[in-house]
């Protein structure tokens, strides 16, 4: 069995993390990090990291102050968009979708 480099165990590392290396592939990867312990901590940080945004999806929640200067940002730069359901006058936003107003007029 050839040794890895450093070069081509971090070419290896996100399959590794992924479990997605054919077995001997896997095998030679592991001796490498048994020995390298710079490649071992890249693999075990790209593992804790893909574990923790792995459990952190969905668990963020924006603000409503946040949420406010987003849309307040997204009607000022796209004027075709309604800037609330009061002003489009017919409710479409009011479920939280925003009414889509057409730049050019239609005759």
């Amino acid at each position: 069995m050839k040794a890895l480099d450093c070069a081509q165990a971090a070419e290896q590392i996100g399959a590794f993390v992924d479990d997605d290396l054919p077995q001997e592939a896997r095998r030679r990867l592991e001796a490498h990090l048994m020995r390298c312990p710079s490649c071992s901590w890249e693999a075990q940080s790209l593992q804790i990291t893909r574990a923790r945004l792995r459990d952190g999806v969905g668990e963020v929640v924006a603000s409503d102050a946040f949420r406010a200067r987003v849309l307040g940002r997204l009607f000022k730069d796209n004027p075709h968009v309604s800037p609330s359901p009061a002003e489009s006058g017919d409710g479409a936003a009011a479920n939280g979708q925003a009414e889509l107003r057409l730049p050019i007029a239609w005759e």
